[in-house]
């Protein structure tokens, strides 16, 4: 997609433009030494936790619900519409060696409308608010830190594995009342979400707050690769046998989300 490939070169630009910063912060100058220590910043040994907020972005904002349009006539056409959300953050990262780091991470809940668009009579035209998609998530990444160990500014790039956790989503009223006009959907109808793996990297930077501080500013924008299987259950009438069955048709949605974090750290060495 287009504003994928813009948001990868945004975000290589960012990393691009941090290094020059870190080299003057390489200089001598910058640089502070106590009494029989080493002036290392980051170094084997290090341990530093993060902790901040997140915008959340799905890449696949909008799509269309890939139902079998033969057994499902009445979902010809539905679209569904994912909004952003914000949430908090917490890493914790350790360096076995120079320059590289093993971090382990926890991105909130967050809490994204749900929105179905391209709707049939009598609801042509309208967009109605289905529910809410609650995501949480967990990461585990190898961070690589080109810099020297003695610059207080410390840029990163990053890959590994994320884990999602998806709440099931119960529709609202209206996307219950439009599943009973177009199929004779009766009760309450569910959106039924896999768990699911999946890649991420990321790109970083780490700002001390001085040569001699452990203390330190953080900004990181992060991509997770998660496609998640999507299943809708509403019940409905029997026409011949007087029992209620259970529609449930399938899809796949590609959340993919872009994550922007911000917030502090605090360093120290083991």
């Amino acid at each position: 997609m287009e504003i994928t490939r813009i948001r990868t070169i945004s975000a290589l630009a960012i990393f691009c433009a941090a290094l020059p910063i870190a080299a003057v912060a390489e200089s001598d100058e910058y640089r502070y030494t106590l009494p029989g220590s080493s002036t290392a910043v980051y170094s084997a040994g290090t341990v530093m936790v993060r902790l901040g907020g997140s915008y959340l972005e799905a890449d696949d904002q909008k799509g269309k619900w890939r139902f079998d349009r033969v057994r499902y006539p009445f979902l010809d056409g539905l679209r569904y519409k994912i909004s952003t959300a914000n949430t908090w953050n917490f890493t914790a990262g350790f360096m076995p060696m120079d320059h590289f780091a093993v971090e382990v991470g926890y991105i909130g809940k967050s809490t994204h409308d749900l929105d179905f668009q391209g709707l049939q009579s009598p609801f042509a035209g309208r967009k109605i608010r289905a529910g809410d998609i609650e995501r949480r998530s967990g990461t585990i990444m190898f961070n690589w830190f080109p810099v020297c160990t003695e610059s207080w500014v410390q840029p990163y790039v990053g890959v590994g594995f994320n884990y999602t956790d998806f709440d099931d989503v119960k529709l609202g009223r209206v996307a219950n009342e439009y599943l009973a006009v177009v199929s004779d959907g009766i009760g309450e109808a569910k959106v039924f979400l896999d768990d699911t793996w999946g890649w991420a990297a990321q790109v970083g930077l780490d700002v001390m707050f001085g040569p001699e501080n452990d203390w330190f500013f953080n900004a990181a924008i992060q991509y997770q690769d998660v496609e998640v299987t999507a299943d809708l259950h509403f019940a409905v009438p029997g026409v011949i046998i007087p029992k209620t069955f259970v529609h449930a048709a399938r899809t796949r949605v590609e959340f993919d989300p872009w994550i922007y974090s911000i917030g502090f750290g605090y360093k120290f060495r083991l």
